[in-house]
C-alpha cells in the first residue's frame, strides 16, 4: 500500500510523522512533535526568515502528503486534511510574498 512519492517530498520521512499523522487522522491538531503554522504576522519588519519558510514549506508538504495519502486511502478524513493542506500552502505563500515584499 505504498502511495507515489510527488515531486519534492523526497526529504520527507513520513515514518517520522507517524505520529503526527494518526492524530491528524483521528481529528486531534497536530502532534506535538510538529509546530503549527503560524500567521503571518501583519507588519513583520524585514520579511519573513528563511528559517520561517523553511519550517512552513516542510509543514505544507507533509500535510499535503498527509492529504494524498488519505484520499489514495479513501479515508472519509481526507477533505479535512486537504483543507489544512490548502492552509498550510496558504500561509506559506504568504510567508514568501512577505519576504519579496521586504526585499524591494
Amino acid at each position: 500500500d505504498q502511495v507515489p512519492r510527488k515531486a519534492g517530498t523526497e526529504g520527507i520521512q513520513p515514518d517520522f510523522y507517524v505520529e503526527t499523522i494518526n492524530d491528524f487522522i483521528a481529528g486531534s491538531s497536530l502532534g506535538s512533535s510538529v509546530a503549527p503554522v503560524a500567521a503571518v504576522p501583519a507588519a513583520a519588519v524585514g520579511g519573513a526568515s528563511k528559517a520561517e519558510i523553511a519550517e512552513a514549506e516542510k509543514q505544507a508538504k507533509l500535510l499535503t502528503w498527509a492529504y494524498e495519502t488519505a484520499a489514495a486511502k479513501g479515508m472519509p478524513q481526507a477533505a479535512m486534511m486537504k483543507s489544512k493542506a490548502d492552509q498550510a500552502v496558504a500561509a506559506l505563500q504568504a510567508l514568501k510574498a512577505q519576504k519579496e515584499m521586504a526585499m524591494r
